[in-house]
Parts: C-alpha cells; structure tokens; sequence
C-alpha cells in the first residue's frame, strides 16, 4: 500500500513543503487504525489514530513520539541535537475520512506557551 504525507511547515516567515511517499501496510483494530512504514533514515513508523486522536512513534535511537488530540493540547517527546525535548501539540483541526487523515497544529516550548515554535498542516493518504 501506498502512503503518501503531505506536510506544510510555517516557522516564523519562512515556509518548507515535504511531500513523502512510502510503501507500508493498514492494520484496523477497533476503533484504531495502524499505518507502518519505514522512513528515508530505514527507521520503522507507526501511525496510530482513531477518530480524535493520532499517535505517531519513529523508532529511532532515542525514539520519537508525537501526539495530537482534537481541539486539545497533548505531549511529545522529541529527540534533538541537545537531547531529547518535551515538548506540547496543539490540534486546531483534525479530521479523518475513509483514506485520508489531516490535521494542523501548532508546536509549543510547553503548554503555557503562547507562542509556537512552527504551525504544520499535515496530509495522510494511504490508497
């Protein structure tokens, strides 16, 4: 199956576009759906969402795991040239249909942050 990303980045006035294709493979459970693949860097990836929320964990040396919530705040973890940072989400949109996942958020220093260090606009596809 083929998964394509389509990610949107604003930090400050400047803004990268990333479009990212790869083959991996659906897994619905309940009310969860599990999208796995392995990134450029051959680190395996998993997607994990449901309705309102989306769990993403890139097994890499540290592990990075990224959280969104509808309309909520949620933690995260991040590994960084300076170790790894905590970090918050904050979803504005989020929205999943058959075969598409989109979501734009926010990510801030800590969740009493006013001001975000990059807004995303994300866009999963799976056919």
């Amino acid at each position: 199956m083929k998964i394509t990303i389509k990610n949107k980045i604003q930090m400050g006035s400047e803004t990268e576009l990333i479009h990212e294709e790869h083959q991996g493979e659906l897994t619905i459970k309940g009310d969860y759906h599990y999208l796995v693949y392995q990134n450029e860097e051959a680190e395996k990836v998993v997607l994990k969402f449901k309705l309102d929320e989306l769990l993403m964990t890139r097994f890499s040396k540290p592990q990075s795991l990224m959280r969104f919530v509808a309309n909520e705040l949620a933690l995260c973890s991040i590994p960084t040239p300076m170790g790894t940072q905590k970090m918050v989400t904050k979803t504005h949109h989020f929205e999943l249909s058959q075969d598409v996942l989109t979501l734009s958020y926010e990510l801030l220093p800590h969740a009493e942050s006013e001001d975000a260090l990059a807004t995303y606009q994300i866009s999963i596809s799976w056919l």
